[in-house]
């Protein structure tokens, strides 16, 4: 008898996506994914996945394929990709599956509109406006003061957020997010930008399953004026008082925007006058911190969020206390990656856990500012949050990358 199913659509590229089918597997069902191009994941030939080919910006077309799969036994459907987590949840909710309400991730999913239902609650944010042209932009940094932070409404893995500390750069910024139809995945973007104030201190995220806060994140940033996220140290070092008062942010934010089912990713700033919500992902936190809540706590976030669309339990009690760190693998420049020396030698080091280049030598390296630089990463734990950052950052430098210019660089 063939096993139940669990749908995919589409997946992560950079993270967790191969993990979401091996939980399945677990689980005990046969995981497929819905993919208008099953080549953009190269794990799919090793897993035992099965693979439908359509296009999954159509909901329509989700829906009769699931619709389909539902008659041979379909437990659920979900996704690993911010970018298709509202088709997934529209698709469940056509099947009367298990899933997170579809209109409260849509507009969780406009970053626009999701402030202004923040800002409405009381919740704790930067100031904020939108602009649809690059004078708009202007005039709204002008009112708030440089710097300011310009970003797509819609995005994901820092794609586009830039600080910009003058007029000129408000303009530049602002005419190339709006002079791009659609994003990373060939989605349609709106032709609004927002610009905020910045929130000064350290940045954190919330990792909560339903209601539950699992732990907090700390967050290691790149070089202004970007943001991309360079390392990741769970759970937080922090005193009970600010993970509390983050919690509680966090609990307010949800309930503004109608969340509750399933895994959320909510990123604050702990400015000095308390915590500010940066913004709320309706979803799985990127960038392998599923892994360092594992591995720092025993709670299996991607397994827990396959079991909750399937009707199974979903545990959330820690099952021990350690300390995990992740530090990224970025391209010294662009060009071609011509070698790659320690990387064995960093997984060897007494607690790592993990030592892992993304790209093979000869890899055509580009700095693009967001998520899509990191090229490897090392992980390593410890019993102690300075014995596990500690050792990240010396498996880190263990790594030496030789990159061969591009021609006229």
């Amino acid at each position: 008898m063939s096993r139940p199913r669990i749908a995919f659509v589409e997946s992560n590229t950079s993270g967790t996506g191969r993990l979401f089918l091996a939980a399945a597997r677990e689980l005990g069902f046969q995981p497929i994914m819905l993919t208008s191009a099953p080549e953009r994941y190269p794990f799919l030939s090793a897993e035992d996945c099965d693979v439908v080919t359509l296009d999954t910006g159509d909901t329509a077309a989700l829906v009769e394929v699931s619709r389909e799969l539902s008659r041979k036994g379909l437990a659920g459907v979900t996704s690993s990709s911010e970018y298709f987590v509202v088709a997934a949840a529209r698709v469940a909710w056509q099947l009367g599956l298990p899933g997170p309400d579809p209109v409260a991730l849509a507009s969780c999913r406009d970053k626009h509109l999701q402030r202004q239902r923040l800002r409405a609650a009381g919740v704790a944010i930067p100031d904020f406006r939108a602009a649809e042209t690059p004078e708009d932009a202007v005039r709204a940094a002008e009112a708030f003061g440089f710097p300011v932070i310009v970003k797509p409404v819609s995005g994901s893995g820092s794609v586009g957020v830039a600080a910009c500390s003058s007029p000129e750069g408000v303009h530049a910024h602002a005419a190339a997010l709006l002079g791009q139809a659609v994003n990373e995945r060939g989605q349609p973007v709106p032709r609004m930008v927002l610009v905020e104030t910045i929130a000064q201190g350290p940045e954190y995220s919330v990792e909560t399953f339903d209601r539950t806060v699992v732990g907090v994140t700390a967050k290691h940033l790149g070089s202004p004026p970007y943001f991309i996220e360079v390392g990741h140290d769970h759970p937080a070092p922090l005193h009970t008082v600010e993970r509390d008062a983050l919690a509680r942010i966090t609990r307010a934010a949800l309930d503004a925007l109608g969340l509750g089912f399933g895994p959320a990713h909510t990123e604050i700033r702990y400015t000095e006058s308390g915590p500010a919500i940066i913004e709320v992902n309706p979803r799985l936190a990127g960038g392998f911190i599923p892994e360092l809540v594992r591995l720092a706590t025993g709670v299996d976030l991607v397994r827990n969020t396959v079991a909750r669309i399937a009707r199974q339990p979903a545990p959330c009690e820690p099952l021990h206390r350690r300390h995990a760190s992740l530090r990224f693998l970025l391209p010294p420049a662009e060009g071609s990656l011509a070698r790659i020396d320690g990387l064995e030698a960093a997984g060897r080091l007494r607690g790592v856990a993990e030592a892992r280049m993304y790209g093979a030598v000869g890899s055509q390296l580009a700095c693009r500012h967001d998520f899509r630089d990191r090229i490897g990463h090392v992980i390593a734990t410890g019993a102690t949050p300075e014995d596990a950052m500690a050792t990240a950052d010396r498996a880190r430098e263990q790594v030496r990358l030789t990159v061969t210019p591009a021609r006229g660089a």
